[in-house]
């Protein structure tokens, strides 16, 4: 247990280090792609796949802000996730809340509703049509 000790707290040089080695390629890439564009969209297309893979690595980085654990501050956390959220297009404070019930309601199929991932009861995939079971399970599928 003590091994996983160093993991408990922020790392603010490490948080740091990590938003920079992820915004800036981002940045770089978002700005190739649209210079890209004017000399023709294949280059930009081939480079999208890994603009998205970075963009994806900030919707991670604003999730931990949004736990309080990018930085040792709740008030840096929440002004970093901000930021982040003009990049993933995601309003930081109104899915920090959202999340943050999320959280509390997980699991609890008494209390289900936003954010999420739809859950049946027995009964209640019993009940659906074969189309609908068919897709559920398409949508609960591992691959999905």
């Amino acid at each position: 247990m003590r091994d996983l000790q160093v993991f408990r707290d922020p790392q603010p040089g490490r948080s740091l280090w990590e938003l920079g080695i992820t915004l800036i390629p981002f940045l770089g890439l978002f700005a190739t792609i649209i210079v890209a564009a004017d000399a023709g969209y294949l280059f930009a297309l081939a480079l999208t796949p890994l603009a998205g893979l970075f963009l994806l690595r900030l919707f991670i980085i604003q999730h931990d802000c949004g736990h309080g654990s990018f930085l040792r501050n709740r008030a840096s956390n929440d002004w970093f996730g901000r930021m982040l959220g003009v990049f993933t297009l995601t309003p930081y404070d109104c899915w920090s809340l959202s999340h943050a019930r999320h959280h509390a309601m997980t699991g609890n199929l008494d209390k289900r509703g936003f954010g999420d991932v739809d859950t049946l009861t027995v009964r209640e995939y019993c009940e659906r049509s074969r189309t609908q079971r068919l897709g559920y399970r398409l949508y609960r599928h591992p691959l999905t």
